[in-house]
């Protein structure tokens, strides 16, 4: 019973930071790379399935043109990272 009651709780801290990562991209990301990564009037190029570190170094230091995202946590950092890499490309 201990372990179903672990398991649950696990997957439901996964979600959230699935769901987390989500709405930040959504707030942070959308604008520039479309509503689910696919591309978008500033980064035409589909994000989809990119690796979580290059999506945390890309957040944090910025790459190319496009700049490091403003005052955003590492742990927001991580949770789109994660969000990104779920991506099916």
């Amino acid at each position: 019973m201990r372990w179903i009651v672990t398991g649950l709780v696990a997957l439901g801290l996964a979600t959230t930071a699935l769901a987390d990562g989500a709405a930040v991209f959504k707030a942070k990301c959308a604008v520039c790379h479309g509503q689910d990564g696919q591309g978008g009037a500033m980064y035409k190029k589909s994000i989809r399935g990119e690796e979580e570190p290059e999506v945390i170094q890309m957040v944090k230091k910025g790459k190319g043109k496009m700049p490091a995202v403003k005052g955003i946590s590492d742990e927001d950092a991580s949770a789109v990272a994660k969000y990104v890499a779920g991506l099916k490309k």
